[in-house]
């Protein structure tokens, strides 16, 4: 009985330290998936692959040193990204694309290529549009939060020692049922 709880107890402890995360998010024109293990180390060389909503792989690639990998925004209305590490460890996730804002945001760099090329041969305008100004404090906006989600997404994934002691305490109740249900049988067999 001791050997088996000893080697629960161990093994428990290698499945947590080796589960992966895996994190999502987009900054400008592109997505970037960060995969990572439970104790906030990249997942260096994994296998990325991207699946639009129809489970066709449309994107492959894999993590640099850092655990990041980051591709142009498909022509999909959802993606799958599934992150595939050494020995066997996976973890997906999926993440809602808007079409027009692919469209959007192509249809915005001509765009500006076009206001560059009036700025050359026009002064510069006093009167900014209020919407190019809306759309670089949002990309602002996004690129300043992304870190901080990213790390509330890894605090949310951390393994609490509460939640190990838990499992082993509801382990040792079903243990307890166990075997208040075997000694029972017994007697009776008796």
């Amino acid at each position: 009985m001791k050997k088996f709880l000893f080697f629960f107890l161990f093994l428990s402890g290698i499945i947590f330290a080796h589960k992966i995360n895996i994190f999502t998010y987009k900054e400008g024109n592109k997505i970037f998936v960060e995969g990572y293990f439970q104790d906030g180390s990249p997942t260096k060389n994994a296998v990325i692959e991207i699946y639009n909503e129809k489970a066709e792989k449309i994107i492959e690639g894999k993590t640099d040193s850092e655990g990041i990998f980051s591709f142009d925004i498909p022509d999909a209305k959802k993606i799958k990204v599934v992150l595939n590490a050494d020995m066997g460890h996976r973890a997906e996730t999926e993440m809602e694309l808007q079409k027009e804002e692919k469209k959007e945001l192509k249809k915005e760099g001509t765009e500006t290529q076009k206001e560059n090329k009036r700025i050359e041969k026009v002064e510069i305008q006093k009167n900014f549009d209020e919407e190019i100004i809306k759309k670089i404090v949002e990309e602002s906006v996004e690129k300043a939060i992304n870190p901080v989600l990213k790390e509330i997404e890894k605090e949310k994934q951390k393994t609490r020692i509460f939640d190990i002691i838990g499992g082993i305490g509801y382990i040792f109740g079903i243990l307890g049922i166990y075997l208040y249900f075997k000694e029972k049988l017994d007697e009776w067999k008796k």
